[in-house]
C-alpha cells in the first residue's frame, strides 16, 4: 500500500517536515516512477539528503549546497544555471504528461 515506501528529507543531518512536494506516476508495467523535491532558502552551505525507503530497497542521494559570495558576474552564472534548471524541470513535467496519456 501506500505506507510502503516513503521519502526522507534532511538538511545538515535534521530531517525536514515542510515544503516537501511528492509525486508519483504510474508506468506501463506497473512500475511506479517518484519525484521529490523541497523549496527552501539557505544563507550559508547546507548539505541536504533525499533517501526513498522502501520494503524492495532504500537509496539515498546527497548534494551540498554552497553559498557564494555576490557579485555582479556571479550572479549573471547564477541566473544562467537557474534557467537551465528550470527548463530541465518544465521538459520532466511535459514528458510525465505525455506518459499519462
Amino acid at each position: 500500500g501506500p505506507g510502503d515506501s516513503y521519502f526522507v528529507w534532511k538538511k545538515n543531518g535534521q530531517q525536514m517536515k515542510a515544503c516537501i512536494t511528492e509525486q508519483s506516476h504510474m508506468l506501463f508495467d506497473g512500475r511506479v516512477h517518484v519525484l521529490s523535491w523541497v523549496k527552501d532558502s539557505v544563507s550559508e552551505n547546507t548539505e541536504y539528503k533525499c533517501s526513498f525507503i522502501s520494503k524492495v530497497g532504500n537509496t539515498t542521494s546527497e548534494v551540498l549546497v554552497t553559498v557564494e559570495d555576490k557579485d555582479s558576474a556571479g550572479q549573471d552564472g547564477w541566473t544562467k544555471e537557474f534557467e537551465t534548471w528550470r527548463s530541465a524541470i518544465s521538459e520532466h513535467d511535459k514528458m510525465m504528461k505525455n506518459w499519462q496519456k
